[in-house]
């Protein structure tokens, strides 16, 4: 254990250093230690609590402080402190402990410390015990150690006595908590009676007092303090009275001492000449009485207060000391209730003193009395300090300060070079003197400390006022805007950190007037207000003069913000208390603070010289309503400025600074927060926004804003930046200010409209010169009255002024209604200021004489706050919305009217007024159309402005009253295209969305405005758009009746076509409106450009298509006869009237044809829809003809697109009709005898595309030919028949060979009309086959001509006519009529010259060659067509030609020629074998038939001559074969000119065999009819010719060849004649006509021509240089089996 240690090892160093001479001293030590060793150390506590029982063990201690001895005193306190602190100092020993210490109180340093140390901890441990002479013993002990040398014991020692006092006070607080525990047995002298005390409260009393007699230097009672000076003392009570606050006021017998002893005490040296020292520690004693026990000394510390205020005047006391009372009075007016207590107490009081104004007067003798050590000027500005320091060396400090150099800077008045005045830098001393207390004299203070003080004077009880006032005026539901909180906001908030606007009640009486505080009643707030109240009205001009001191002194920024707070304080607690003078003088102050006068002249002056640039004053005023001084704007636009133009801002040239924005943002907070309660007030606020957006809007302020954002002056951008940063937070003020004005009363707000309105008709006023020298005195109290607009003498004109104020008003005007629009929509217009707002406007809007900016500010203003009284009233009851739309839409049509309603010519600022106010009503019925319920009239009329005037009648300004438009003098002519447009957007709104809410009384306006926008010819766009809303127009009016009723109209007027011409009432008839929509139509077609004609062409089709089968025959009748086909008259005539020259054809451009087209398809087009219904009419026959002489005009046109759209429309109507009736007889009839007549033709001849024309001419006769079938003649037949031929034949397309696999349009429709057409004429059969065979050859004719490639090609079509011919004929071929007609052989011969031009007009459909199909229906034809002589006695050519025709296409069909042209040998063997079949099904037929007698010889020679040269398997030499007519035999043995190149052979080898062995079927014929005779003898000479020309080849060319093979086809050939030779048996008399024969006779005849040639033949097989054993060893064999031969 430590303890038990230390005091083990100091009892064992007494024993040892005692020896002898303190014989005492050494038993005692002996007997302790003895003792100690004997204790039990298990713990610390419990060592100390056995120690604590033995009184005898600290005898040795005390014997050892006894002596004297400087190391027997030092030895016994230490182990005392050390039993002290760890508890185990028997208390019974506690005084004698005590007087141990006081012995070695006057010992060495350490004794002296160990004692020090000791002491707080006594009174920890033995605080229970420590009192009465116990704590006096320990307080005096102190006081003699403070009085030591020794700097260190005397601190220490210091320290301790405060801790003793400190703990005196704390026992006594515990105490006061355990009262009924502790009985109260001493009494004090009290008031008037004693006062019992408990223990701690009598030390406390006791102590206390002789503390306050110590500080009077008078003798103690209680605790000896002789060795205590006066100040300690002091130090002492300040630091009890610090802490213990509330006991002072809960124990009188401490406030007694207090009265009685302390404050006569303190309150001393403000009477006498006392040292610095001890008046420091008194007046601070006074100044925490004052600020904690005023209440309770009211009487005493009137005296102090006079004293105080006596102390600050110059000549009475010394600097120091009235640097003393005014820190004194600086907190006195800082406490929150000193300063409304004192002047309840003292001025207020019946006889009172007036302690506080004498204060406020001291202040104000104060705040002048050194007019340049604050810098007092024109206006506030930033001190550079007392000395000699320069701008450049602080520039960093001004900025942080919130102020700003160069340019700006000297321009405003705010940097000079050596400006005294107020700052924290200079104007306070490190501490404040009451914080002193280690001085012993008066330290040096700024000159301009007393100065500051007085404005921390100034901003505290402007605190403590607001405090009291303005939580008691706001409202239980909203609170009023602290302004302070408010002003206290950084002055850099940018525009975009502006606070949003707080959602509103909309509720305008009496929530936003705030309550006046003198009303309340209840106890103790109402005192209190009345003291205020009083305050403020006896002490407003102190208050002011000193504020306007100040307001014009170098102030720090941060005195100037508190300044400004003040004074807004001020005045905000004399509005709220509805003090009215106070109010308005300091609302002046502000004001001028804000603008001052000199800044004003020279900004006029410099107006005056250099006006600003008014395209930059709009961007900067009108560009935002809501904007005050767009400074951003300014810095924005530097761009536009020349960056090498010199500035002529001169350095002293002022303008405002940021202070004076400052002070204008207070002002504007401060009438926020006064609101309602400004009254006429509201002037004052309203001038100085509009002197301060004319000084920024003017051209220094401009210039010095462009030069520092370019960065080319002497301004930092940091300086630039707050100056804007201040610009916007003004800006947000304003706003807020405006925005605020939504909680007025009605009252109030047409106080604050009537304040800007009245700048719109301002005139000129008086002109207020300048200050020009320094105030040295507080000004004199002003008088509010209306301000004047300084310099205007410098303005040239008064328009200029005007301007100006237009810029500023204007914005503000708007941004109002835009914050009240529930206003106006609750209250009567002049009882909510609408009237007051909208007639002033208007008259600026309308004047042509007013400047343009203006005029267009005012316009947006109108027509923004009329869009948005209707927007706020989309929810609203029907009578409300009723009254604000009317309401809203009568000024926008008075602005129109009052445009156009001016003199003079229109100009641009007109047009874009005209369409502001137009995009305006869009965005109403965008929003609120289908709401609205009242101004439908006004909206048309103010859409009609859009066009032309030739009258303009005059406006109405009653809201009530409906318009009426008088369209006779409204034009066609838009004013301009732009307007045009949005006026078409508004109308295009009320007809798409909001038709149906439409009144019936507006139709007729519409109909007109519909008119106008379709038939004007500046916007093709909006003419076409107008006409999908007349349909949708037209659909209303047929839904609402217009069709049905359309009977009732027709009685009148079924004899006069010109209805539509007269223009109807459509007011009271849906009828005649929907028929003057549809003359409007018609108007548009006749009229209108081009794409506009055919729209609305198309738009009245629709509604008849949409619509017709509503109307009954004789209405059909009706709008026919007047409207429908009077739209054909007007295009001939119009199109085609207009293209007449002379010389020239009338064909219409094609423009118009298309045009055209449109009408004539679109008029049929109805026709055919309602046809069923139309063909009821009674007088139909008359009403066709119209119709197709209407037709007919366009086919005279000569133009094929006319002439389609006429056949096409003609299809189209017939196409309706289902079968033939009586009543179309005569109309189809005349419609038939058209199509015959009238074949298209077009004037431009070949060179025009005819398809669609050809096309639409044949659907047309389907049509007739179908209705007319039973009833049309056979010339007409026929003429029909050849009318599709032409058609076919003449037609310029399809082109690029589409017609190649597929019927073309026209091609199709021709062969359906064609097959369609009656066959039970044999005229018409005949007829029928001859067009077939026609249609069969088309494409080999037109190969067989020169055509341009891109024509129709007719393959499919001829490929579609072989069959279609092939069927006619076979059906028809009984007919004897049809056959000697030759239409048969007609069909034979298109036929053969197919199949003979085979390869030579190559031809596929669809994969098939049209040569195969036209060989394959021949054949399929040739059984019933060659027994057609047989079967009937037909004529001889007939008969003759048909044989030769079959006899034609077998030659054809086993011979090809030109088979280069065939791409693939798969092709031509596939051809090969077709060929064959057919050669094969053909003979079959031909060859019973072919010999006989009755058929020519040429005829048989043809078909043997055809089998011989297809036979041919290798080329044959020029002159081998002989020519026709010469005998085959002649010259059979003549052996060419050999060869040795190889012969190509035949790519039809198959087919040469083929016929090969038809010439020896035919020749060797054994003996039958006379029919096989003559077959042989026509074909044995040519098989003998052909079996030789192998062998005369082979005996020319082998020899040739040497050793070479001999080719294989070639040596195929020739073995296959020798077996044919050696084979062959001929007809006895095959040979006997031949010439060269000579009527040689017999079956072997042949060998005869034949073995010479073999012979010949055997020596060059047996040559041993040529010979080859395959041709000579079936040769021999073949010479061998020869019989002789005759």
């Amino acid at each position: 254990m430590m303890t038990a240690i230390l005091l083990a090892n100091e009892l064992g160093n007494l024993i040892s250093e005692a020896k002898r001479k303190h014989g005492d001293l050494k038993t005692a030590a002996e007997k302790s230690l003895q003792d100690l060793k004997a204790t039990p150390t298990t713990s610390e506590q419990q060592f100390a609590a056995d120690l604590s029982r033995r009184p005898t063990f600290i005898d040795p201690f005390l014997i050892a402080c006894a002596t004297r001895a400087t190391r027997f005193a030092s030895i016994g306190v230490t182990c005392l402190q050390r039993l002290v602190v760890s508890k185990g100092l028997p208390r019974t020993r506690l005084k004698d402990t005590i007087d141990a210490f006081n012995a070695c109180a006057d010992l060495g340093l350490d004794v002296q410390l160990k004692v020090l140390q000791a002491l707080p901890s006594l009174l920890q441990n033995y605080s229970d015990e420590l009192r009465d002479d116990l704590l006096a013993s320990a307080l005096q002990l102190c006081a003699l150690l403070q009085s030591a040398k020794a700097q260190t014991v005397s601190g220490v020692a210091a320290a301790t006595l405060q801790q003793l006092v400190s703990a005196v006070f704390e026992k006594v607080v515990d105490e006061d908590h355990k009262a009924t525990e502790v009985p109260a047995r001493h009494e004090v002298p009290g008031d008037g009676q004693p006062i019992t005390l408990r223990p701690a409260a009598y030390d406390a009393y006791r102590m206390f007092r002789d503390l306050v007699l110590a500080a009077e230097q008078r003798p103690t009672k209680f605790v000896r303090l002789t060795a205590l000076s006066p100040e300690s003392s002091l130090e002492l009570i300040w630091s009890a009275l610090s802490a213990n606050a509330r006991l002072f006021v809960l124990h009188p017998e401490l406030s007694g001492i207090i009265r009685a002893n302390l404050l006569p005490a303190v309150t001393r040296p403000l009477s006498e000449r006392l040292p610095f020292a001890l008046t420091v520690r008194s007046l601070r004693v006074m100044d925490i009485l004052l600020g904690r026990y005023f209440n309770r000394f009211l009487e005493e510390f009137e005296v102090v207060l006079a004293l105080l205020t006596q102390n600050l005047d110059l000549d009475s006391s010394a600097p120091w000391k009235r640097a003393l009372a005014m820190e004194v009075l600086r907190n006195f007016f800082a406490n929150s209730n000193c300063i409304v207590d004192a002047y309840g107490a003292y001025d207020d009081a019946e006889e009172g003193k007036a302690v506080i104004q004498d204060v406020l007067s001291a202040f104000v003798r104060l705040s002048a009395e050194k007019p340049n050590a604050i810098g007092l000027g024109q206006q506030s500005s930033i001190p550079t300090g007392p000395g000699s320091r320069t701008l450049g060396s602080d520039q960093t400090s001004l900025e942080m300060a919130g102020g700003v150099a160069g340019a700006i800077s000297s321009a405003l008045g705010v940097a000079e070079a050596n400006v005294p005045g107020i700052s924290t830098q200079w104007s306070l001393p490190r501490s404040a003197c009451l914080e002193q207390l280690d001085k012993l004299e008066a330290p040096p203070l700024p000159e301009t400390y007393l100065y500051a003080m007085v404005l921390d004077c100034l901003s505290s009880m402007s605190d403590t006022l607001a405090k009291i006032v303005v939580p008691l005026a706001a409202h239980n539901e909203k609170p009023i805007p602290d302004v302070d909180a408010e002003q206290t906001e950084e002055s850099g908030q940018s525009s975009s950190g502006r606070p949003t606007r707080s959602s509103r009640s909309q509720s305008f009486r009496q929530r936003a007037i705030p309550a006046n505080p003198l009303d309340a009643d209840q106890q103790p707030v109402a005192p209190r207000v009345r003291a205020v109240a009083g305050l403020v009205d006896t002490c407003w001009p102190a208050v002011l003069a000193i504020c306007s001191t100040y307001l014009s002194a170098a102030l720090e920024e941060q005195y100037y913000r508190n300044l400004i707070k003040a004074c807004q304080r001020f005045a905000q607690v004399a509005g709220l208390l509805r003090l009215k003078t106070p109010r308005d003088a300091l609302l002046t102050t502000l004001s001028k603070s804000a603008v001052p006068p000199h800044i004003v002249n020279a900004a006029m002056m410099d107006s005056g010289r250099s006006p600003t640039t008014p395209s930059v004053e709009s961007a900067r005023i009108f560009s935002n309503a809501k904007s005050l001084l767009s400074v951003d704007s300014l810095v924005s636009q530097t761009s536009t400025g020349s960056p090498d133009r010199r500035s002529s801002v001169e350095a002293a040239r002022p303008m405002l600074s940021t202070r004076n924005l400052q002070s204008l943002r207070a002002l504007l907070n401060l009438a926020i927060a006064l609101g309602p309660t400004m009254e006429t007030s509201f002037t004052v606020v309203v001038d100085a926004l509009r002197q301060a957006d004319l000084i920024l809007s003017s051209s220094l302020t401009q210039n010095v804003m462009r030069q520092g954002a370019q960065q080319k002056g002497n301004d930092s951008p940091a300086a630039v930046q707050a100056f804007s940063a201040e610009v916007n937070a003004v800006e947000a003020a304003a706003s807020r200010l405006l925005e605020s004005t939504a909680e007025y009363p009605n009252e109030s707000f047409l106080t604050v409209l009537a304040a800007f309105v009245r700048l719109l008709g301002a005139r000129s006023e008086t002109t207020a010169s300048s200050p020009t020298a320094e105030p040295t005195s507080p000004p004199a109290t002003p008088v509010i009255k209306g301000r004047t607009f300084s310099g205007l003498a410098n303005l040239s004109t008064l328009s200029e002024i005007q301007e100006r104020n237009y810029e500023f008003t204007i914005p503000k005007i708007g941004a109002l209604a835009s914050l009240n629009i529930t206003r106006f929509m609750v209250y009567d217009s002049e009882e909510s200021g609408w009237s007051l707002l909208v007639n002033a406007l208007v008259k600026v809007a309308v004047a042509s004489s007013k400047p343009r900016e203006a005029r267009w500010a005012a316009t947006n203003v109108l027509c923004s706050t009329a869009a948005a009284t209707v927007y706020g009233a989309l929810h609203k009851e029907e009578g409300v919305r009723r009254m604000v739309q009317r309401r809203a839409l009568a000024v926008l049509l008075h602005v129109v009217d009052g445009i156009y309603s001016e003199d003079g010519e229109l100009t641009t600022v007109d047009l874009q007024m005209q369409g502001h106010v137009l995009d305006s009503l869009r965005s109403i019925l965008e929003r609120c159309g289908d709401s609205l319920v009242a101004g439908w009239t006004k909206t048309l009329a103010i859409i009609s402005s859009a066009f032309e005037r030739t009258e303009v009648p005059p406006a109405s300004l009653e809201d009530e009253v409906e318009t009426r438009v008088d369209w006779a003098h409204i034009s066609n002519d838009l004013v301009s295209v732009r307007i045009g447009r949005s006026a078409f957007t508004a109308l295009q709104l009320v007809c798409s969305d909001f038709l149906d809410a439409l009144p019936e009384s507006v139709m007729p306006s519409l109909l007109e405005l519909l008119h106008r926008f379709v038939t004007q010819t500046d916007d093709l766009n909006m003419a076409l758009t107008t006409l999908t809303i007349v349909t949708s127009v037209a659909d209303r009016l047929v839904l609402e009746g217009a069709v049905k009723n359309m009977d009732r109209i027709l009685p009148a007027t079924e004899a006069d076509d010109s209805l539509p011409h007269r223009q109807p009432e459509p007011a009271d008839n849906r009828s005649a409106q929907l028929m003057t929509l549809l003359t409007h139509l018609r108007t548009a077609v006749r009229q209108s450009q081009g794409e506009v004609r055919n729209a609305a062409f198309h738009s009245m089709c629709n509604i008849y298509s949409s619509r017709g089968d509503q109307f009954s025959p004789d209405a059909w009748e009706f709008v026919l006869r007047t409207n429908v086909l009077n739209i054909l008259s007007d295009d001939t005539q119009l199109s085609f009237v207009k293209n007449k020259t002379p010389g020239a054809p009338g064909q219409p451009t094609r423009a118009d044809q298309a045009m055209s087209k449109v009408i004539i398809l679109g008029v049929t087009d109805l026709v055919a829809q309602y046809v069923h219904t139309i063909e009821l009419i009674r007088k139909l026959p008359s009403l066709w003809e119209a119709l197709l002489n209407k037709l007919e005009a366009y086919l005279d046109c000569g133009s094929h697109t006319l002439n389609e759209a006429v056949y096409s429309a003609l299809s189209r109507i017939l196409s309706r009709l289902v079968e033939p009736t009586p009543t179309w007889t005569t109309p189809v009839y005349r419609a038939v005898s058209l199509w015959l007549k009238r074949l298209p033709e077009d004037s431009m001849g070949s060179k025009s595309d005819n398809q669609g024309a050809y096309v639409a001419y044949i659907e047309a006769g389907l049509e007739l030919y179908r209705l007319a079938k039973q009833t049309m003649g056979t010339p007409q037949s026929r003429k029909m028949i050849d009318n599709v031929y032409h058609c076919v034949a003449h037609s310029t397309g399809p082109t690029h060979g589409s017609d190649m696999n597929n019927l073309s349009p026209l091609q199709s429709k021709a062969m359906s009309l064609l097959k369609g057409i009656r066959t039970d004429y044999s005229t018409l059969t005949a007829s029928l086959i001859s067009a077939a065979a026609h249609l069969a050859q088309l494409h080999h004719d037109r190969a067989s001509r020169e055509t341009p490639n891109n024509g129709p090609t007719y393959i499919a079509l001829a490929s579609d006519a072989i069959d279609w011919l092939a069927l006619l004929i076979r059906v028809h071929a009984d007919d004897v009529e049809v056959v000697e007609s030759g239409a048969v052989l007609q069909g034979i011969e298109a036929y053969k010259h197919m199949v003979v031009s085979k390869y030579s007009v190559p031809a596929k459909c669809k994969g098939l060659p049209l040569w195969r199909k036209a060989t394959s229906a021949a054949v399929g034809l040739s059984q019933c067509v060659l027994e057609l002589p047989e079967r009937f006695s037909i004529h001889d050519s007939i008969r003759t030609g048909l044989w030769d025709g079959y006899a034609s296409i077998a030659a054809a069909t086993v011979n090809a020629t030109e088979l280069g042209t065939v791409a693939t040998t798969t092709e031509v063997a596939e051809d090969e074998l077709a060929d064959i079949n057919s050669f094969r099904e053909l003979r079959a037929i031909l060859i019973p038939r072919l010999g006989s007698a009755d058929l020519s010889e040429h005829t048989r020679s043809v078909y043997c001559h055809s089998l011989f040269d297809a036979s041919i398997v290798h080329r044959t030499e020029m002159g081998e074969v002989p020519e026709a007519g010469v005998s085959p035999l002649s010259d059979l043995h003549k052996i060419r000119r050999g060869r040795a190149r190889r012969v190509p052979y035949s790519k039809r080898e198959r087919m040469s065999y083929v016929c090969l062995e038809e010439l020896i079927a035919l020749s060797s014929t054994p003996v039958g009819t006379a029919e096989d005779k003559e077959l042989a003898q026509a074909a044995a000479p040519l098989l003998i010719l052909r079996l030789a020309i192998p062998i005369r080849a082979y005996i020319a060319d082998h020899p040739l060849r040497g050793k070479s093979p001999q080719p294989l086809s070639e040596l195929e050939e020739l073995l296959y004649c020798f077996g044919t030779i050696k084979n062959l048996k001929l007809h006895p008399d095959a040979l006997y006509a031949d010439a060269v024969g000579n009527g040689r006779t017999g079956s072997a005849a042949h060998l005869h021509f034949l073995y010479p040639l073999l012979a010949r033949a055997v020596a060059i097989a047996g040559s041993s240089w040529s010979g080859t054993q395959e041709v000579h060893q079936p040769l021999q064999s073949l010479l061998q089996a020869i019989v002789p031969f005759p």
